[in-house]
């Protein structure tokens, strides 16, 4: 995407109604936060080939001590085999199956020391001690949150230093179903973890839980200080797709994730051909102790409060309306979504509430945030904060900074042709805007440093593109972080683009990564019922078809 001038950024900044100047952001650089892409081997950037180079929905999170420490994670297939025959798969399987393995974790860990400028990955959580002989396998979409850590007592304090969450879905071999909450902790800024413990019990093995999100009340004059909050989507059915109950769940720990309680039920389960359901969960709080978990519903963005520490909630209250953006958006071939993230002033006697959400108009996708002033009960109407020249917007991360200042991040796609897709027809670019407290939105300022096709990345069936679910942003006093999916080391091959083209309204191609990988668990291969010859990735295409990496950019407000 072309730079914009000033005159341009000026004027986007008029149109968004802020007043600020367009140079309130300041970019200061980005980059690759799970480099080499397998933990251990140095040549893993460049040697490493589909699906094993794979990576997205990352997460982030600062020390909220030392802002020199940040932990970030994604859904990382560092530990899948390659696509077709090999070792791990086996001398007779199809050049064309690069499925999920049994058995192999994605969870990855990655660990900065000084402020995001370099990163070391540190595998996956399977590979930790703690893991190991547990039954556990981690499955992805995973968020992390700091707050403080316990003492022998169980009192919480800064003194005692941080403590670390990990929240993740996990299949664990002796419980029925799949897709349990399991949460794992650090107390050593990310260098190694706890063994996983379970968040959520499951009755049945027909519930597939989904889409977790952790935080921590981390304000000190809080009086559930150190308390972590947890909330999911569960799916009352074997597939995360379909009709079927569908509830958002949360629970809470108040014992530095040792234990969690009985989850509540926040909202209706219905989710029928007349009212469907809800999904993308997320949760901050303020610093009173208020607890706010938000969710999209139908076409709402609702949000449920509790006031004593999780042990119950409010009716759901409307934050605003959406229109969810195109899926996929014209000119690439990924899932999207507009789930919202929510983040509350921190400051002490502030009950101001942010959320934030891509909405669909008839210009494209715009990033959009509504806010309440008081505590959420009521709110004002949804600001745009990204215009044309971001091109179609989509997942957003925001936080609010210690002296309320808000950031928000996200990414922008701009077609050649909206009309099709495949290699060369689309670009990527990460975008960011900040709001100072009682201020207005700066302009959005490009804060990558390459665009990514989005053709270079693929589902594991090959049969659309995949750039995940969601984006984060983490504040700082000094500045915000916005981590994100990129491909700008990937590469398209026109053999999957053609397959794919082919694909378009088959089942196949409506499967998602998530399904997919529950038929392998269940020993079913997801690839049986392709009606199209599937290409085979290692003999049809380049050498870095498929590389997705995790990345991370800082800027200045």
């Amino acid at each position: 995407m072309r730079r914009m001038t000033l005159a341009v950024m000026v004027m986007t900044a008029v149109l968004l109604g802020a007043t600020v100047a367009a140079s309130a952001v300041t970019p200061g650089g980005d980059v690759q936060a799970n480099s080499p892409q397998v933990a251990g081997d140095p040549t893993s950037d460049t040697t490493a080939v589909f699906p094993t180079n794979k990576q997205n929905e990352p997460t982030v999170a600062v020390n909220p001590v030392d802002s020199r420490f940040l932990i970030a994670g994604s859904n990382d297939e560092q530990r899948q085999p390659p696509c077709g025959p090999g070792p791990v798969r086996g001398a007779a399987a199809q050049p064309n199956d690069c499925s999920f393995f049994p058995g192999v974790g994605t969870d990855g860990v990655y660990t900065s020391a000084d402020r995001g400028q370099t990163w070391v990955n540190r595998g996956l959580l399977d590979d930790q001690a703690s893991w190991q002989g547990k039954g556990v396998i981690s499955d992805g979409d995973p968020v992390i949150a700091f707050g403080p850590r316990p003492d022998a007592a169980g009192h919480f304090s800064y003194a005692n230093g941080v403590r670390a969450y990990y929240s993740s879905l996990a299949t664990i071999g002796s419980l029925k179903g799949q897709e349990h909450i399991i949460v794992s902790s650090s107390d050593d800024n990310g260098a190694t973890w706890s063994a996983p413990v379970m968040a959520a019990t499951k009755t049945s093995a027909a519930d597939f839980n989904d889409k977790s999100w952790v935080t921590v009340d981390d304000n000190a004059a809080s009086p559930y200080f150190g308390r972590v909050y947890l909330s999911w989507t569960e799916f009352r059915s074997k597939t995360a797709t379909g009709n079927g109950s569908e509830p958002v769940m949360v629970t809470s720990s108040a014992d530095g994730g040792r234990s969690f309680a009985a989850p509540d039920q926040l909202s209706a389960a219905y989710n029928n051909r007349k009212r469907p359901g809800r999904q993308g969960s997320s949760v901050t709080t303020g610093p009173d102790g208020r607890v706010y978990v938000a969710f999209e519903q139908l076409d709402k963005q609702v949000v449920s409060i509790s006031r004593d520490g999780g042990k119950s909630f409010g009716k759901l209250i409307i934050a605003g309306t959406v229109a969810d953006i195109a899926d996929p958006i014209p000119g690439a071939n990924f899932r999207t979504d507009s789930f919202p993230t929510i983040g509350a002033d921190p400051r002490a006697g502030s009950n101001t509430v942010y959320l934030a959400w891509a909405n669909r108009t008839a210009a494209g996708g715009r990033i959009v945030v509504a806010r309440s002033i008081d505590g959420g009960a009521t709110w004002a109407a949804a600001v745009t904060v990204s215009g044309a020249a971001q091109g179609y917007a989509f997942f957003q991360g925001l936080d609010v900074a210690p002296d309320g200042r808000v950031d928000v991040g996200f990414q922008g796609l701009t077609a050649i042709d909206p009309s099709t897709f495949g290699g060369g027809n689309a670009s990527i670019d990460s975008w960011a805007t900040s709001m100072a407290a009682g201020g207005s939105w700066s302009a959005p300022v490009k804060v990558s440093t390459a665009s990514s096709d989005p053709a270079a990345s693929a589902q594991n069936n090959l049969a659309r593109q995949f750039w995940g679910d969601y984006n984060q942003v983490a504040s700082t006093s000094a500045g915000a972080f916005f981590i994100f999916t990129d491909s700008r080391n990937g590469q398209p091959c026109s053999a999957v683009d053609g397959y794919q083209v082919a694909s378009v309204g088959s089942a196949q191609a409506a499967r998602e990564d998530m399904d997919d990988l529950m038929a392998v668990r269940n020993g079913v291969n997801p690839s049986a019922s392709d009606p199209v010859v599937k290409p085979a990735p290692g003999l049809v295409c380049p050498g870095q078809f498929g590389n997705t990496n995790i990345v991370v950019a800082r800027w200045t407000p």
